[in-house]
């Protein structure tokens, strides 16, 4: 359930509602919760968190019915105020019901309101009326009054000003549940904006820096990971790799079997080196057209060189045909590898440079090869 709008109650709990029985009290304040509940999971429209709250509110409003009939019941044994208050309970629990069917099968932003305002109105009167009227009545007869004057003393403390105090409470709290209502769908519509936003941001964030075809990182994110990275590496005095990756021929790709299938080639070894680079200091991306590259950290020399190694080796494994390839009838790659610890001074350039001639190198030399710094 949304954690805001548990804040906000229809009918917060008070001291008009004590009866002066310390259990019937508590038990009325669990009920009172339980409506609070019920009202927050209806604006929520989670029908996940109606039936359980709907089954805990018949069940705690059963034990309560129980428990109290057990304290009249030995005061006003059969007596027509005992029989008619033990009416009223019997009334409640069918009512419920029948709102836990039209809650579930109705829309219900139309049912929220008259269910909240059906039980707000049954707790008030069936507390602050009967039960107080009850109460009234056995204090008298523990202090030695027959049941018809308990009855009466019990009438009179009610009558009046009392009456007059039920429905300007009954008028208040409605009022109250209401606006109450109103701020909670409010507070769950902002949530959910803020909800939508911040998916709208993860998105972009994504297209800012994801390439679109491949699914691997973008130029623009090359930029400023290397960055990040080459500041770590010169203060940890620890080894950085860029590794620059072009794939051999890729024009007669293009140009033999279509753009679709280009595309389709970039995807592929987009998706390879997404699987190759598990380690989170292995980062791939895509620098343009056919050129793509590797960063990586906290490797040694030899590791490195085997690893792109294992790179050019997965590509020529994925079997994309290029069949006016000079070098294979499919798909490769040549692979210029700089590998170096980093000190003050040292730049992007310095590394793109570095690794872009070893690349040359590995053209030059036949492609489909790795070629390292020494």
């Amino acid at each position: 359930m949304n954690a805001n709008i548990d804040k906000f109650e229809v009918l917060p709990w008070s001291e008009f509602f004590e009866t002066g029985n310390s259990i019937i009290d508590e038990q009325h304040k669990v009920l009172v919760g339980l409506l609070n509940q019920l009202a927050a999971a209806l604006v929520n429209q989670d029908e996940t968190e109606l039936n359980p709250i709907f089954d805990e509110l018949v069940a705690y409003a059963n034990m309560h019915f129980s428990d109290e009939e057990e304290i009249w019941m030995e005061y006003f044994s059969d007596d027509p105020w005992f029989l008619s208050h033990k009416e009223t309970h019997g009334s409640f629990l069918p009512s419920v019901m029948d709102i836990k069917r039209k809650s579930l099968s109705e829309a219900l932003p139309d049912t929220i309101e008259s269910v909240v305002h059906f039980l707000l109105q049954w707790l008030i009167f069936h507390i602050i009326d009967t039960d107080k009227r009850m109460v009234i009545a056995l204090n008298a007869l523990k202090m030695g009054a027959k049941i018809d004057e308990a009855k009466r003393l019990s009438e009179k403390e009610m009558e009046g000003a009392n009456l007059i105090l039920f429905d300007s409470m009954l008028n208040i709290y409605k009022e109250l549940s209401s606006r109450t209502i109103d701020v909670m769908r409010e507070v769950k519509a902002r949530k959910e904006a803020e909800e939508r936003l911040s998916e709208a941001n993860i998105r972009l964030e994504k297209l800012v820096k994801v390439d679109p075809l491949t699914s691997l990182f973008n130029r623009r994110h090359f930029d400023n990971t290397f960055k990040l990275q080459l500041r770590k590496s010169i203060r940890d005095k620890s080894a950085l790799c860029l590794m620059l990756i072009d794939i051999d021929y890729f024009k007669r790709i293009n140009d033999h079997y279509g753009h679709l299938a280009g595309d389709q080639a970039l995807e592929q070894l987009g998706a390879c080196l997404l699987e190759t680079c598990r380690r989170p200091d292995d980062i791939a991306f895509r620098m343009g057209g056919e050129e793509f590259c590797i960063l990586t950290a906290s490797k040694s020399k030899i590791a490195s060189a085997q690893f792109a190694e294992k790179i050019r080796v997965a590509v020529e494994n994925l079997k994309i045909p290029n069949i006016h390839s000079e070098i294979s009838d499919c798909m490769t790659i040549s692979i210029g590898v700089t590998h170096k610890t980093p000190v003050i001074g040292d730049t992007q350039n310095d590394f793109i440079d570095a690794a872009d001639k070893r690349l040359y190198l590995a053209k030059a030399s036949g492609r489909n090869k790795v070629v390292m710094s020494h």
